[in-house]
């Protein structure tokens, strides 16, 4: 029964942080949304220095923005795998 008890605890703990990454992962997906739209936006305004910038700057938080996304569903894809 101890076993069936810890095997219960470790589901709960995994299902928590499944919902946990998925929120985080809807989250996220639209920061990088609302960046891509802010760099799309800023784009068609590259002749000024300080906008050349600030897109340079988007892409970048894009970038990485994308890498947590894709490393939170890796940890996703892994706890389902478990």
């Amino acid at each position: 029964m101890e076993k069936l008890e810890l095997l219960e605890d470790k589901i709960k703990k995994a299902t928590d942080l499944i919902r946990t990454l998925r929120e985080d992962r809807t989250v996220l997906t639209e920061q990088l949304r609302s960046a891509r739209d802010e760099v799309k936006r800023l784009s068609s305004k590259k002749e000024d220095t300080e906008t050349h910038a600030r897109i340079e700057r988007m892409q970048k938080e894009r970038l990485l923005l994308g890498e947590r996304i894709e490393k939170m569903i890796s940890i996703i894809e892994e706890v389902e795998a478990s």
